[in-house]
C-alpha cells in the first residue's frame, strides 16, 4: 500500500495510480492530484503521466489497471478547514474522475475545524488504517 500526508500524499496516489500491479490499497490525506495545476497549468508528457486526474480520465475502460483499480482500497481525504480550499477542490476533482470511471473508492471529505496539518493526519492515518487492515 502507499500513504501519503500532503505532498506526499500526492506522491502516494501518483505511486499507486501507475502502478496498481505493485500496490493494492492507499490512503491520500490533503493533496492535489492534478500535477498541472502544481505548475501553473504546465503539461508535457511527463507531467502528464504524473497526473492522476489526467491519466485516469483518459485511461481506456479495457485496460487492465481498471480491474485492478476495481479491486484495490482506496481512500481519499481532505479537511475543509485552514489551507484546505485548493486541496479540497483538487480532492473534488479526483473524486469526480474516479466515479466517472467506476473505480470505487472512499473519499471522506472531513469537518470545517480540520485543517491541513499534522495534528489531523496523526487522527486520520490510525483512522484509515484500521480500514484496511
Amino acid at each position: 500500500m502507499t500513504l501519503g500526508c500532503s505532498m506526499g500524499a500526492y506522491h502516494a496516489g501518483n505511486i499507486f495510480f501507475r502502478f496498481p500491479d505493485r500496490f493494492d490499497a492507499c490512503v491520500c490525506l490533503s493533496e492535489l492530484y492534478d500535477a498541472a495545476s502544481m505548475l501553473n497549468g504546465y503539461m508535457d508528457d511527463l507531467v502528464y503521466l504524473n497526473s492522476p486526474c489526467h491519466c485516469l480520465e483518459n485511461l481506456p475502460a479495457e485496460h487492465p489497471y481498471m480491474e485492478l483499480y476495481r479491486k484495490s482500497k482506496i481512500f481519499i481525504c481532505v479537511g475543509q478547514g485552514a489551507w484546505e480550499d485548493q486541496l479540497l477542490a483538487g480532492t473534488r476533482q479526483l473524486d469526480a474522475v474516479l466515479r466517472s470511471r467506476g473505480i470505487p473508492a472512499f473519499v471522506d471529505y472531513w469537518g470545517y475545524d480540520v485543517n491541513h496539518d499534522w495534528p489531523w493526519w496523526r487522527v486520520q492515518a490510525p483512522y484509515f488504517l484500521d480500514k484496511i487492515l
